[in-house]
């Protein structure tokens, strides 16, 4: 128990020194409450021969898509990783000596933060058109929030319903046409492949029903719909970390 206790403070130690070294945009902390279900597709590396915890830190400190790494001592290995995803690297246990470093979860004003996406995000109550409000997000060096996947889906309406928010907030998407064909593309220009449409959605009600956003369906379950983008609606910000 006092070794562990002793490597403890030194990993602590090693971890403040790196973050006095750094240029104060990025910051790390420990956090070993792992989850053993780490997200292999997300690794950027898994490095052998690196000497010590600030060289590892020094590696994802200088790639921007870096969000986490684990750093074993003794193996002197070091794996980086672009998901806050946590779990132990190949199935290994926690008492093997591994420990997990990511970003300081710190977000700017009045955002929150949410580990399961790796970014932060604010749910604003005030009503704006589709390009005001991403004047709106802008402006808070964030963007609207854009939903691709079913986890990202979840998270989001999960804080929406703890918000109480119920006035149909815009997210990012737009539809485009291609020859004659409308695709639904989020605001940097990549196609959206995952739209959780609410039954007859979308459906081009008012003729000019080009922006996408969340209603209320059956069961008070949150689904997509399409609607005007001049059309005043609350929306959502999200800025990374």
């Amino acid at each position: 128990m006092e070794k562990v206790l002793i490597k403890r403070i030194y990993d602590l130690v090693m971890i403040i020194s790196y973050i006095s070294a750094s240029d104060g945009t990025i910051k790390w902390m420990l956090d070993n409450d792992f989850e053993n279900n780490l997200d292999k597709s997300q690794l950027l590396w898994d490095k052998d021969c690196i000497p010590s915890l600030l060289t590892c830190g020094s590696l994802c400190n200088s790639n921007p898509s870096c969000r986490a790494f684990f750093y074993h001592p003794s193996l002197k290995k070091c794996i980086g990783s672009q998901s806050y995803k946590r779990g132990l690297p190949s199935g290994q246990s926690m008492q093997l000596g591994w420990n997990y470093y990511t970003r300081s979860q710190e977000c700017d004003g009045d955002y929150t933060f949410n580990k399961t996406l790796g970014l932060c995000f604010k749910i604003h109550p005030e009503t704006k058109t589709y390009q005001e409000a991403m004047n709106a997000c802008e402006a808070e060096g964030a963007k609207l929030i854009i939903i691709r996947n079913e986890i990202e889906f979840v998270q989001v309406c999960n804080a929406l319903k703890a918000a109480g928010q119920l006035t149909f907030p815009f997210n990012g998407l737009r539809k485009t046409f291609t020859n004659g064909i409308a695709i639904w593309k989020s605001w940097n220009g990549q196609t959206t492949t995952y739209l959780e449409w609410e039954p007859g959605a979308p459906d081009n009600l008012g003729g000019q029903d080009n922006c996408v956003f969340f209603v209320l369906s059956a069961g008070a379950q949150y689904k997509f719909n399409d609607i005007d983008c001049s059309r005043n609606n609350s929306f959502v910000c999200q800025a990374n970390v």
